[in-house]
């Protein structure tokens, strides 16, 4: 009796976005997987781990002697990098998981109009991914840098 029925799969993999959905999710995990790894990283080499180390004596940076010679920038375009990615990747996922809402009205119909309105709405769709990308660049920056200044690698 089900036989004539069409079974339907409402997994968030299908569709004309799935694979991408799919290869966000996997990015993203990817990407905390390395913030944490950073996280460790950071926190191994941090002078706070030598028991002779004074804090406020203007002497921050790793006490590791392979890790001494890296320069304070390259800690700060490392936390940016890093803060990049990951903004880019969420803003990226959250778009890609708004599309059917994005194209569709309440009512369920296609949106209709003129070319001007399709653009404005396109125009203003892309405006608020951007924003919400520098607000969560600038968060996660400000949150990486504060935890590298509290392990006294950038002074």
């Amino acid at each position: 009796m089900t036989g004539n029925r069409r079974q339907s799969n409402h997994s968030p993999f299908n569709g004309p976005l799935g694979h991408q959905t799919f290869y966000a999710w996997v990015s993203l995990g990817l990407l905390l997987l390395l913030t944490i790894a950073s996280g460790v990283f950071v926190y191994q080499v941090s002078p706070l781990r030598d028991p002779a180390f004074q804090p406020n004596s203007a002497n921050a940076g790793s006490l590791i002697p392979g890790v001494r010679q890296v320069q304070e920038s390259y800690w700060l375009w490392g936390a940016a990098g890093l803060a990049g990615l990951l903004s880019t990747n969420l803003v990226l996922l959250l778009w890609q998981l708004s599309q059917p809402f994005n194209t569709v009205d309440i009512a369920g119909q296609q949106l209709r109009g003129t070319r001007v309105a399709r653009w404005m709405v396109l125009i203003v769709m892309l405006g608020t991914y951007v924003g919400l990308g520098l607000v969560l660049f600038a968060g996660l920056y400000f949150l990486f840098m504060g935890y590298l200044i509290g392990q006294w690698l950038v002074d």
